[in-house]
């Protein structure tokens, strides 16, 4: 074979490589985009949420917690926060988690909630785009 055939055989083959890596790195990403963009359906009625403590202000607890729905940041993996208001009341129960010897929930008071922790809050109200609502019962559950 001819030197100059050679060479231009062995430059096509590199610029089909080049274009097809091209092309199947773009519809790769494509379809990247299209999986992450497509929405998380969220029930219509939520009663539970979970947060970190961030701020205790008298009965006011400040949770940081996911957006419902959120964004994440796909550099950092870190997911869009908020901060929700949860006030508590002398009806309010707090507990740690289950004892697992005995099976029942261990005992707490507000004082054992400290900032840092991540509980667990329930309400008796659907709190889906709530920023402020009533705790019925808070679960400490560790220290993060």
């Amino acid at each position: 074979m001819e030197k100059r055939t050679l060479f231009l055989i062995i430059i096509f083959v590199i610029l089909g490589l080049f274009i097809g890596g091209g092309v199947g790195y773009f519809l790769g990403v494509e379809k990247g985009k299209s999986q992450i963009e497509r929405p998380v359906k969220i029930p219509e009625e939520i009663f539970m949420r979970a947060g970190e403590v961030v701020e205790i202000e008298g009965n006011i607890i400040h949770l940081k917690a996911k957006v419902l729905g959120g964004k994440i940041d796909l550099k950092t993996g870190q997911a869009e926060t908020e901060i929700l208001k949860v006030s508590i009341d002398q009806y309010t129960e707090i507990t740690f988690p289950e004892d697992p010897q005995s099976g029942h929930p261990i005992e707490a008071k507000f004082e054992d909630i400290k900032i840092g922790f991540l509980l667990y809050v329930s309400s008796s109200e659907n709190i889906k785009d709530e920023k402020e609502f009533r705790a019925k019962e808070i679960i400490i559950l560790n220290e993060l």
